[in-house]
């Protein structure tokens, strides 16, 4: 089960020394953009026939080169698409033209920029919103891995509206929407919050053989209850009041206060859906369980983590006085 998980993440530094904390503070936003790393690199595999890991992912697009053959290939896509919504009188305008580009762009270079440049050009033309377009030294010099990868989750949100394969985060996103646009479920006679059951204290008994199941069901049964319980008793909490951490039904569940859809990407990554976008449920907890947040002390300057004698009030806790690990979604004009 754990070796199925997200890798475990590494609990945080005394936070005597900032450098060592930023270099901590870093670490951990890179691991919680590998699992959008790594769906979008085998999206992209997929559609331009070629091996691209969460590793390489930056290398391989930074000379904006891979993004203009992803545009013509995805225009290509469009079109054919297109021509079957035409007869159903629900066609869309699709850009046809040739998308220039240089193959030789050295990383870093001007040609590398124009590339990028062109890329995003056809971006806004296809439909993608200002607010979801990165700049160019974000790529080419590497600057916000994270602005890219939302980037192109956006494409693949609208490629899925010509009935192009999307990645696998927007598959689960379409999931959800169906979900909430189906009629609830009868009432059930017992209630309907279900505490997770505790981990087995006993070496687990051999699993049954594997039957074939839908991708919903693999993203919402048992391996992703099992894999929300292993994250949030890790580590345990001993505290008089626990952070709520509850299975409400298939793929909800009540953390703190709110009713939160979470999923299992690609078998491996648990996922919450938080507003427009995803994080992980590590990343989840980490800003909402007060036994997890990095209290701040604002004497000198100086920083210290939170006392494990005693447990943080959230009603006591405020913007000002513990740390908020969050990912940065920029707004453009």
């Amino acid at each position: 089960m754990c070796s199925s998980l997200s890798p475990k993440q590494s609990s945080g530094p005394g936070l005597t020394d900032m450098q060592q904390y930023h270099q901590w503070l870093s670490s951990r936003h890179e691991a919680s953009l590998l699992p959008m790393k790594e769906d979008l690199a085998l999206w992209l595999s997929n559609i331009l026939d070629l091996e691209i890991t969460a590793e390489s992912f930056m290398d391989r697009l930074d000379n904006g080169f891979l993004l203009c053959q992803l545009a013509e290939t995805l225009q290509e896509k469009f079109r054919q698409s297109n021509g079957a919504l035409l007869s159903r009188g629900n066609s869309k305008n699709i850009p046809h033209q040739r998308i220039p580009c240089r193959q030789s762009a050295p990383s870093g270079s001007f040609f590398a920029r124009d590339n990028t440049a062109n890329f995003l050009s056809w971006c806004r033309k296809v439909g993608v919103g200002e607010t979801c377009l990165f700049e160019s030294e974000d790529l080419v010099l590497h600057k916000q891995p994270r602005e890219v990868c939302l980037c192109l989750l956006e494409l693949g949100r609208i490629a899925t509206r010509y009935n192009v394969e999307p990645p696998g985060l927007i598959k689960l996103e379409k999931e959800i929407e169906q979900e909430e646009k189906a009629p609830p479920p009868p009432p059930s006679p017992v209630s309907p919050v279900q505490p997770l059951s505790p981990s087995p204290s006993s070496s687990p008994s051999p699993s049954p053989t594997p039957t074939k199941v839908s991708c919903s069901k693999k993203s919402t049964g048992k391996m992703l209850d099992d894999a929300v319980r292993h994250i949030a008793d890790d580590p345990p909490c001993r505290c008089p009041n626990k952070f709520c951490v509850e299975r409400h039904s298939q793929g909800r569940y009540r953390v703190g206060e709110k009713m939160l859809f979470i999923r299992m990407l690609h078998n491996k990554h648990v996922m919450v859906r938080v507003g427009g976008g995803w994080e992980t449920f590590e990343s989840y907890l980490l800003k909402h369980d007060p036994c997890r947040m990095l209290q701040i002390s604002r004497v000198e300057g100086k920083t210290s983590p939170v006392s494990s004698s005693k447990s943080p009030n959230i009603k006591d806790l405020t913007p000002d006085s513990y740390l908020v690990v969050a990912a940065h979604y920029r707004s453009k004009k």
